[in-house]
C-alpha cells in the first residue's frame, strides 16, 4: 500500500526516453529503477510501490511508437492466483483496515497545538487516544471536495498538457499499451498554480491544509476504496478489442475481498487512454506529498517566524525525491506495480492515501515543534542523505549502463552468469557486493529524512521502520520468484553474491 501512499535514482538517460520497453522476459530481469518510496504499499508498499528483478544483460530494442497497441495479439486465458499475500485470502482485510486506521492514527497522534505527539500523550496514552477522536471532525465535506478538486486537477493536467508517448512491457496478449509522458510539467503547472493561489489568497489555503490533515486522509480513504470499488466491479464487463479486459496474476483468486485488495484487472482505462493505476502511481499521491510539506512549512512559519534549518532540509530531500520521480517517469512503466500488480484497494489506497498522510510525518512534527540541530549535526544528516543518494545513482547506474551498453569501458570486465534462458545475471562491481544493495542505499536516504526531526519523538521515525519491513518483504519476494524463475542459475548466483543487503555483513 502507499498509504499509500510507493509511494517509491538511477533512471533511464534522455535517450531512452524515445525507447520502447523491453518485452516482459527483458523487464523481468531488471532491477527497478524507481524511488521504492513512490511506489506505497507494495511489500508491506511504498513509494514506496514492485520488487526489484535481476540484473540483466538484455538490450533495450528501440522503435517508433506508431499506434496505441500492436496489433500481434496472442490467446489470451487468464491466470489463476495460487499464491497469496498480505494474510490472504481469508484475513487480508485485516490488513485493508488496519493500513487505513494506522495512516489516519498517526494524524491523530499529531496534535496541531501541541506536538506530534505531545506531551499529554506519554503520560496516559489511552486517554489521550479516546479524547483526540472525541474531539476530531473526521468526516469535512469542505476537506472531500478539495480531495475531489485535486484528483479532477490533475487529472486535466495530465489530459491537456502535452507529452511524449512511449509504450510499455508487452502484455499477456502480445500487445503493449501506450503511455503519455508528461508528469514533470504537470508537477511544474501545479506549483505554479499554487504560487498564484498563494499571490492572490496568501497562505490561508496552504494553512488550511496543514490544520485538516486528518479530514483530508479520511476523504482521500473514502474516495480510494470507492474507486477501488469501482475498478472491482468494473473488471467484470465484456471484454472486446475496444476495451479488453487482462487479469492480473495477483489478484484473481476467487476470493472477493483479496482480489478486491490486491486488484483484479491489470491497466483499467477509461475512454481508451486515461490509465487509472498509472496516474495515480506518480501524480496526486507524490505531488500531494511534497505539497502537504510546503503547507507543514508555512505552517511553522507562520507560528514561529521562521523555517528551521531542519524545515529546510526535508523539504529539500523529500522535495527532490519527489521531483526525481516525475523527471525520470518512464522508469515506472517497468516495475511491478505497473507490469504485474492489479489495481485495487492496495495501490488506490497506498497511492492516494498511505503516500501523502505517513510520508509527511516529518514535516508536520517539525511544524508544531522544530528541532534545534546544531551545525554540526545538520551537516551530518546532509552527508548521510548525500551518500545515500550517491550510492543509489552509482549503484543502479552501473546496472543500467550494463543492460543498455554492455561495451562501455565501465562495465565491460564485469563478470556475470550467463543463464539458460539466454539472459546475462551481473555478478560484479556492485552488484557482486550484495543482490539488494540498491535497497540499502535507499534506506539510508530514508534515514536521514526521519532524523532531521531530531529524536524527541518515534512518529517522525514510522517511515524509516515501515520502509525496512517493506524491503526485507520485498527482497523475500524477489529472492522466491527468482529462484523459481532461473532455477539453477540463481543458485549459482547466490552462491556468489552470499550477502543480501549489507556486503559482507547480511
Amino acid at each position: 500500500m502507499a498509504a499509500g501512499a510507493r509511494k517509491r535514482h538511477a533512471k533511464k538517460t534522455s535517450e531512452d526516453l524515445t525507447q520502447v520497453l523491453p518485452d516482459r522476459a527483458a523487464v523481468e530481469d531488471d532491477k527497478d529503477e524507481q524511488p521504492i518510496a513512490a511506489r506505497t504499499l507494495r511489500g508491506s508498499h511504498s513509494r514506496e510501490g514492485s520488487p526489484s528483478k535481476s540484473v540483466s544483460g538484455e538490450r533495450t530494442q528501440v522503435e517508433e511508437v506508431e499506434t496505441r497497441t500492436l496489433n500481434a495479439k496472442l490467446p489470451y486465458i487468464p491466470e489463476t492466483t495460487t499464491s497469496f499475500e498480505f494474510l490472504g485470502p481469508h484475513l487480508t482485510v485485516v490488513v485493508l483496515i488496519g493500513t487505513f486506521l494506522t495512516a489516519i492514527g498517526l494524524q491523530l497522534l499529531c496534535s496541531p497545538t501541541a506536538g506530534c505527539p505531545p506531551k499529554a500523550f506519554y503520560a496516559d496514552p489511552v486517554q489521550f487516544i479516546l479524547h483526540r477522536i472525541d474531539d476530531t471532525t473526521f468526516f469535512s465535506p469542505g476537506a472531500f471536495a478539495a480531495v475531489i478538486g485535486w484528483m479532477l486537477f490533475q487529472s486535466l493536467l495530465y489530459g491537456l498538457l502535452p507529452g511524449t508517448y512511449m509504450q510499455g512491457v508487452e502484455l499477456p496478449t502480445g500487445e503493449r499499451l501506450e503511455y503519455k509522458i508528461n508528469a514533470f510539467p504537470c508537477m511544474v503547472v501545479t506549483y505554479l498554480t499554487v504560487v498564484v493561489t498563494v499571490f492572490q489568497y496568501g497562505l490561508s489555503p496552504l494553512l488550511w491544509i496543514a490544520d485538516n490533515m486528518v479530514q483530508l486522509g479520511v476523504a482521500a480513504g473514502i474516495y480510494s476504496t470507492a474507486q477501488a470499488i469501482f475498478l472491482y466491479i468494473r473488471s467484470f464487463r465484456s471484454s472486446s478489442d475496444d476495451d479488453p479486459v487482462i487479469l492480473s496474476i495477483n489478484g484473481n483468486s476467487g476470493y472477493p475481498h483479496y482480489d478486491f485488495y490486491m486488484g483484479r484487472e491489470l491497466n483499467p482505462r477509461l475512454w481508451g487512454w486515461f490509465d487509472l493505476k498509472y496516474f495515480c502511481e506518480l501524480r496526486p499521491g507524490l505531488v500531494g506529498w511534497s505539497l502537504i510539506n510546503v503547507a507543514a512549512a508555512c505552517k511553522q512559519y507562520v507560528r514561529y517566524g521562521s523555517v528551521s534549518p531542519s524545515m529546510c532540509l526535508i523539504l529539500l530531500f523529500e522535495g527532490y525525491y519527489v521531483l526525481d520521480a516525475q523527471y525520470f517517469e518512464p522508469a515506472i512503466l517497468t516495475t511491478m506495480d505497473i507490469t504485474t500488480d492489479g489495481f485495487g484497494f492496495m495501490l488506490s489506497f497506498g497511492d492516494l492515501g498511505w503516500v501523502p498522510f505517513t510520508y509527511t510525518l516529518q514535516a508536520l512534527h517539525e511544524a508544531y515543534k522544530p528541532t534545534a540541530h546544531s551545525p554540526l549535526s545538520l551537516l551530518g544528516i546532509m552527508a548521510l542523505n548525500a551518500t545515500g543518494l550517491l550510492l543509489f545513482r552509482t549503484i543502479n547506474n552501473q546496472k543500467n549502463m550494463f543492460r543498455t551498453t554492455p561495451d562501455h569501458p565501465s562495465v565491460r570486465n564485469l563478470k556475470y552468469i550467463q543463464t539458460k534462458r539466454g539472459t546475462k545475471l551481473l555478478c560484479d562491481g556492485w552488484w557482486g557486493r550484495a543482490r539488494h544493495v540498491n535497497y540499502t542505499a535507499d534506506w539510508i536516504m530514508a534515514l536521514s529524512w526521519c532524523m532531521c526531526a531530531g529524536f524527541d519523538s518515534p512518529i517522525p521515525y514510522f517511515y524509516a521502520f515501515y520502509f525496512a519491513i517493506l524491503l526485507i518483504h520485498r527482497e523475500t519476494r524477489d529472492e522466491h520468484k527468482c529462484r523459481e524463475k532461473y532455477g539453477s542459475d540463481w543458485e549459482e548466483y547466490c552462491k556468489r553474491v552470499p550477502y543480501r543487503f549489507i556486503p559482507g555483513v547480511w
